[in-house]
């Protein structure tokens, strides 16, 4: 039986349909007690995938206004948000997962981040699994896999955004909010991000073969080896930079910004979010 506290929802669109045949298959393989109920949100092409429910909502207007009427056509109280090309390498535990939903309820929790990506900041001595990610950290708000209270997720959208602008004016837009944001301490949803820039990662492919899963590289290309080779040394770079706690990352940025070494940012039109 389902548990009807939960809608798993992966907030998709028409133009990444041919994602939703590899991640069903590996979420089938990894997770096939999953215990809520799932929906796919695109805007004309139905997902036929089954045991799944097809949610279209018509044009895509832009990526938050999508989110914002699929979550509204839901009716539970939270939603565990899990994108399209989050692709499952191991097998999953649904007892684990459901403590951390008991968890998020104990909390009275607005967001609960089911991997540790980045790690929460704070321990708590009554919740050993789970830590709290304090106001002002970056990506409080991220699009990881995660439990959404669904009033909360619906509060912090803002019409117009993409999901990287959303990964950082939403997650200042959090340090407002009355409930907290969460984190495991431990990756409960084992994946890999596998697609960039609308193209497939070589490893993504990779895993995929490895499971015996079919990708449509005629619909979908993958990385070049030089794309491949630039995406990596980008991100072990931010890897390294992340490596320093965020509140000592943000002194350092200011001293560049003060010396003029580094200008404020503006507004952010396309940042690519480092989610592996």
């Amino acid at each position: 039986m389902a548990d009807e506290r939960v809608t798993l929802l992966v907030p998709s669109c028409d133009r990444y349909a041919d994602l939703w045949p590899p991640f069903f298959a590996l979420l089938r393989r990894h997770w096939p007690d999953c215990p809520f109920r799932i929906v796919v949100g695109s805007n004309h092409v139905p997902c036929v995938e089954t045991g799944v429910e097809s949610l279209c909502i018509g044009d895509d207007l832009d990526w938050s206004r999508g989110v914002r009427a699929m979550v509204e056509r839901l009716n539970t109280p939270v939603v565990l948000v899990v994108l399209e090309d989050f692709l499952l390498r191991h097998r999953v535990d649904s007892a684990e997962v459901l403590g951390r939903v008991d968890d998020f309820f104990r909390l009275d929790a607005a967001y609960l981040r089911m991997r540790p990506f980045p790690p929460p900041d704070v321990r708590l001595a009554r919740f050993p699994a789970v830590g709290e990610s304090e106001p002002g950290a970056p990506y409080r708000a991220s699009m990881q896999a995660a439990l959404w209270r669904r009033e909360d997720l619906l509060a912090l959208l803002r019409d117009g955004e993409n999901p990287w602008e959303f990964e950082v004016y939403g997650a200042r837009r959090s340090d407002a909010f009355a409930r907290g944001f969460y984190s495991a301490q431990t990756d409960v949803l084992d994946y890999y991000a596998a697609v960039t820039a609308g193209k497939w990662i070589p490893y993504g492919v990779a895993l995929c073969r490895e499971h015996g899963v079919a990708v449509d590289l005629a619909a979908r290309p993958m990385m070049s080896a030089d794309e491949a080779m630039r995406r990596n040394v980008s991100r072990v770079t931010n890897e390294a930079f992340g490596l320093v706690p965020w509140k000592a990352r943000e002194r350092i940025l200011r001293w560049f910004r003060a010396t003029g070494l580094r200008k404020p940012p503006g507004r952010v039109t396309n940042m690519p979010p480092e989610q592996q």
